[in-house]
């Protein structure tokens, strides 16, 4: 193979339905037929009542903005094409594979094995991390949201073992002064109780409530990248598309998540590939 550059899509093909969140259903709207050859299909959450439910960004994948957590935080309009906020520019991104994480850290389901619990020490030194903009923590998570969620059932006692990041990862990314936390699961906070659901809420405050916000990408699909680029990449280039509709008072948006790498592992030409599609002006 050359060493040109590698391209992968990292977004979810569907959404992933878990605990309270509402199953999307797709239906067609304006449906083909003779004399009409028009095609329209619409999607709308439903509950196991047969309510209908808003659906929301969180189910796939997305980036959460401050608004998520803080009344005062920025919503998705503030940030999007600001570039005071770098997660709107491609970002020189750090990829920890943690699929091998030490034993007592793993689980296993559908014999997957994954990083249940993400700790400080797992991963580099502040000093190592600001080299980077954005750092992607891929568990293991990635081929369970790849295959879906329609048997994701949890345990007897109601837990699901998500992955999840601790309050020591969530600072050490902060003391970093990086832009942008990701991980291959729809959430960072911890499942502590099962009936019914309650998850801790204590990272995302810390990531999202600072001046300069490290901004939180959820739902990360990695697990395909060492399957169709034959390795698994240390770092690349994370270019990070969010939904711009509907910005006024969102807290999060459906993203489009790129990572761009190269064969031979050169910094130089990630930092090249950086600067070259960094716009002097950004309107929008």
């Amino acid at each position: 193979m050359g060493s040109g550059l590698i391209k992968c899509d990292l977004t979810l093909e569907h959404y992933f339905i878990y605990g309270h969140s509402a199953a999307v259903l797709t239906r067609p709207v304006l449906p083909r037929r003779e004399g009409q050859p028009i095609l329209m299909r619409g999607e709308v959450g439903i509950k196991d009542d047969g309510q209908l439910r808003p659906l929301v960004a969180h189910n796939t994948t997305h980036i959460d903005m401050p608004y998520h957590f803080l009344d005062d935080g920025a919503d998705l309009a503030a940030v999007l094409n600001n570039p005071a906020y770098r997660i709107n520019l491609p970002m020189l991104t750090l990829v920890l594979d943690l699929s091998e994480a030490p034993e007592a850290h793993m689980y296993e389901r559908y014999g997957i094995r994954y990083c249940r619990e993400v700790t400080a020490a797992m991963l580099p030194d502040v000093e190592t991390l600001r080299q980077y903009d954005a750092v992607i923590l891929l568990t293991g998570f990635g081929a369970i949201l790849d295959r879906g969620s329609e048997d994701f059932a949890p345990d007897a006692e109601g837990f699901y073992h998500l992955p999840s990041v601790t309050v020591g990862v969530a600072q050490k990314v902060v003391d970093a002064g990086m832009s942008l936390l990701g991980i291959d699961c729809t959430t960072v906070e911890k499942q502590t109780q099962g009936h019914p659901l309650r998850m801790t809420g204590d990272v995302h405050p810390i990531l999202l409530g600072q001046a300069s916000p490290v901004f939180i990408l959820e739902g990360v699909s990695g697990a395909r990248m060492q399957s169709q680029a034959g390795f698994m990449p240390s770092e690349g280039v994370l270019e990070v598309i969010p939904r711009r509709t509907n910005a006024e008072g969102a807290d999060a948006a459906h993203a489009r998540v790129f990572l761009s790498f190269y064969r031979d592992h050169s910094r130089e030409r990630l930092e090249q590939l950086v600067e070259m599609n960094t716009p002097e002006h950004l309107y929008g």
